[in-house]
């Protein structure tokens, strides 16, 4: 019987880890700067330090933990604001997270804000339970959810709500169930109004299912060799898709969504 394949680690062009899949291959961030990737595609347009403005706390949904890198970021965003990060994380496969905590250290501006990640993640690991938390040191806390991401999201605090949501599974050819209409219509009714969804994708399908959850559709930022993402909020206002698209959306989308197909965008 052959040896079970492990995760890989592998560095990426801004020195930045990523780590390999064991069976397909495929890596948890670009090759071209995971560390970039996490700011710009995640944090950023996820507006986390503006509502750190306004707020004591920002509740992070975070779906595809992986490396914990998105979440790194997340902290950097908020560094040097009086808002903690409150983060609650689904991940099926423990061993990424433990192949993420046995990395060597990372660049130092990066391990300013992974430290407190990855103690926390194996804080986590070592109670067995889900949900298990942790404190990010006095940065804020986190939550992991290790399992199905449909079950133990339905199974979570009903009440929970969330300031922003990193979708950042693998692709759907490997991870379909986290990309269907009904996942992803979970996952709005836990989003607050003003909250911002960032993903990598910007699949036709992911867009319609976003839209007919009754969010508006944005563009994302194009980072490193991967063109634009997605976003999709309630109430904040989003860069606007091509025309095209939003025509595509609307014809496509839920009938009660399509009139909203577009709206709250801006150039």
């Amino acid at each position: 019987m052959a040896e079970p394949r492990s995760w890989k680690g592998v560095r990426t062009a801004d020195g930045s880890w990523t780590l390999a899949h064991p069976e397909h291959g495929a890596t948890c961030h670009s090759l071209a700067g995971a560390w970039q990737q996490a700011r710009e595609r995640y944090a950023r347009p996820c507006r986390l330090r503006e509502l750190a403005q306004s707020q004591p706390a920002v509740d992070l949904l975070d779906i595809g933990t992986g490396l914990g890198l998105n979440l790194a970021a997340a902290l950097e965003a908020l560094s040097g604001t009086n808002a903690g990060l409150h983060a609650v994380t689904l991940e099926r496969d423990p061993d990424v997270l433990r192949a993420a905590i046995e990395l060597a250290e990372w660049p130092g501006d990066v391990e300013a804000h992974y430290a407190p990640v990855r103690a926390a993640l194996a804080r986590c690991l070592a109670s067995r339970a889900s949900p298990a938390c942790a404190d990010l040191g006095t940065r804020g806390s986190l939550t992991l959810l290790a399992g199905d991401a449909r079950v133990e999201l339905r199974s979570w605090s009903a009440g929970a709500r969330f300031d922003a949501v990193f979708l950042d599974p693998f692709a759907p050819s490997v991870e379909g169930a986290l990309w269907t209409a009904e996942f992803l219509a979970e996952v709005a009714e836990r989003m607050r109004p003003h909250a911002v969804l960032s993903t990598y994708s910007a699949s036709l399908a992911v867009r319609v299912a976003l839209a007919s959850a009754g969010l508006a559709v944005g563009r994302g930022p194009r980072v490193g060799l991967k063109s634009a993402g997605t976003l999709a909020s309630f109430a904040t206002a989003l860069p606007a898709l091509e025309a095209r698209t939003v025509r595509r959306l609307a014809r496509r989308a839920a009938p009660d969504a399509a009139s909203d197909v577009g709206r709250r965008q801006k150039n």
